[in-house]
């Protein structure tokens, strides 16, 4: 309960502080008027820029990222990027753990990106404030490391499900995305209460409405399964784009991290390169497609909302041509300004880039296909778009699957958006946006001495001899057996030949051989029995209690089901770390 309390109140004073940044500055400085989310008044989806004005953006969006820089080079360097990578490390490697500065840093960090033009979201940066403050919470009672994580988890899917007014969403996608194939089920009770109560905190300040206002056509949509294969089509679109989004982005931050100049100055000069993509580009394409550029910058919601409304005009080839270019710029930009540093999210991005792409394959349909197609349904696949992107390469599909019905406000888009966000995730395969995300469970070091006792207590120490023992036979060079035990990590080696057994041999003495006498001796000449031999029945856990109760480090396994004979060789150091013995499968590319 506390922690949504705070989450709210946090997700809503980031909010009014992006919102005043963005008057004083991108309005009352730059000129600019820019449409507003979560209305349909047709005044407050309206856009325009004025020149000269219009050429204080640049120097606003530098003047941003040097201010970025600086407090992440100086105070806290975690508040750099999205933020949701920043949470999920702090998930797996850090019990929890959230320095206080953090939610203030990111939330004035993120106002100063965002409202000086950078291209980003809100939502990192909020769910990086909302697990900081759960993390804070969890300090301030005394909790558990494992209760923290379980306070950060929570903190952070409160922030998500308020400021996209989906609570349940926001629960179920912060169990989600701290794993590519898992979820996180100890998060999903507190996650849920939290997230509720944050909603209720936000919404009760802002309004009890979905984040995007929709039409009356659109609230007398009816599933129609015969546009299943067009929401198909659109899945295999955004998934093809996330990929390339991901390729994108991923290399771009990698090139900024790279530099020597990084810190302080990449913000900066990431800035610099997005403000000359939008100058460019607001100066190449024709006045009706300032759009395409204007939508690149700050959060870019507004011009979201225009397109659910159905408010860019008739739909031609040349409009959609706008919109594909509008989602390269976004991209492009969002690269620039969040891969160098400065401090915005992705989800926002992903939000706009998935609704263009949305629109624009809606609006094809709706040309080739009018009947089947009306305009109406147009705003159907920008709603199911914007997810479906998003789904695809954060591999958090149910949770975002949960927001497309709460952010709809109807059950009846289910159907699509089940058959959108699925196939962009299949189609998306190994590809995902943050890189701190870990397969499941089993690889996390939150979950470390869980599943390591349970290895320990469930596994029987022949298994391990039969898997972790490296049998070398007795004719084997010194020279030959060091590089069989460096070549497979192995601090011991099991000398054996013809179901016979020779004894152990260590590398710390196959090392002190001098080099001109490792090709001439044996592994027989320095193997040597062990102190310890155990049944290969026993499990792992009284193993490694009889291990330490000798003070002995290697034990020689011993079958039970047939004639005594050696199986192999178990070492105390790989008792104490079984996650050791376990394959990990590839995290992503």
């Amino acid at each position: 309960m506390p922690i949504g309390v705070v989450a709210g109140l946090g997700a809503a004073a980031f909010y009014y502080l992006i919102t005043v940044v963005s008057q004083a500055l991108l309005t009352g400085v730059a000129g600019l008027t820019l449409p507003v989310d979560g209305t349909l008044n047709p005044a407050q989806l309206a856009w325009a820029s004025s020149l000269p004005r219009l050429f204080w953006i640049p120097g606003l969006m530098v003047g941003g990222g040097l201010f970025v820089g600086f407090v992440a080079w100086k105070l806290a360097p975690e508040i750099a990027g999205h933020g949701t990578d920043a949470t999920i490390r702090s998930f797996h490697r850090q019990a929890g753990a959230v320095r206080l500065r953090v939610p203030i840093l990111k939330a004035l960090t993120s106002a100063v990106t965002l409202g000086t033009g950078g291209s980003g979201g809100r939502e990192g940066p909020v769910s990086q404030i909302g697990g900081g403050f759960g993390s804070m919470w969890a300090n301030l009672v005394g909790l558990s490391d494992r209760d923290r994580r379980i306070a950060l988890a929570s903190g952070m899917g409160a922030g998500i499900g308020a400021i996209f007014r989906a609570p349940l969403g926001g629960a179920v996608y912060a169990a989600e995305i701290l794993y590519l194939g898992d979820f996180e089920p100890e998060v999903f009770v507190p996650g849920i209460i939290a997230s509720v109560v944050a909603y209720s905190v936000y919404s009760s300040i802002f309004g009890f409405h979905t984040l995007f206002a929709t039409s009356a056509a659109f609230a007398n949509y009816a599933f129609n399964p015969e546009r299943l294969p067009l929401y198909l089509v659109l899945g295999i679109a955004c998934g093809a784009a996330g990929i390339f989004f991901t390729w994108m982005y991923q290399r771009g931050d990698r090139w900024f991290g790279s530099r020597p100049w990084a810190r302080p100055w990449g913000p900066a000069i990431g800035a610099g390169l997005a403000s000359a993509v939008f100058v460019g580009t607001y100066f190449l394409l024709p006045e009706q497609g300032h759009f395409a550029s204007l939508s690149s910058l700050s959060i870019g919601y507004g011009f979201v909302q225009v397109a659910v409304a159905g408010d860019l005009g008739a739909f031609t080839y040349g409009l959609i041509g706008l919109l594909i270019a509008a989602v390269v710029i976004r991209m492009v930009m969002t690269t620039f300004v969040v891969g160098s540093g400065g401090s915005a999210g992705l989800f926002g991005t992903s939000v706009v880039v998935g609704a263009f792409l949305g629109t624009a394959i809606g609006g094809t349909f709706h040309v080739l296909l009018p009947s089947l197609v009306p305009t109406s349904i147009v705003a159907v696949f920008a709603i199911v778009g914007m997810m479906s992107f998003f789904g695809g390469i954060s591999k958090a599909p149910l949770g975002v699957l949960i927001m497309v019905v709460e952010m709809a406000g109807s059950y009846a888009v289910l159907p699509a958006a089940m058959m959108s966000i699925f196939v962009a995730y299949v189609v998306t395969g190994p590809y995902h946006i943050y890189s701190e995300q870990l397969p499941s469970r089993l690889q996390s070091p939150a979950h470390r001495e869980e599943y390591q006792s349970y290895f320990l207590a469930t596994t029987t120490i022949g298994e391990i001899a039969r898997y972790d023992s490296e049998p070398v036979p007795p004719s084997m060079s010194v020279a030959d057996a060091i590089d069989v035990a460096v070549t497979h990590g192995r601090a011991v080696l099991s000398v054996e030949s013809s179901g016979a057994w020779h004894g152990a041999l260590r590398l710390s003495e196959l090392l002190n051989v001098p080099p001109e006498k490792r090709g001439e001796l044996r592994a027989a000449d320095l193997a040597r029995p062990v102190d310890l031999v155990l049944p290969a029945d026993l499990t792992a856990h009284e193993s490694l209690r009889r291990m330490e109760e000798r003070a002995t480090d290697v034990a020689a396994v011993i079958a039970v089901d047939g004639p005594s004979r050696v199986l192999g060789l178990v070492t105390r150091r790989g008792l104490r770390a079984p996650d050791s013995l376990l394959p990990h499968p590839p995290s992503g590319p």
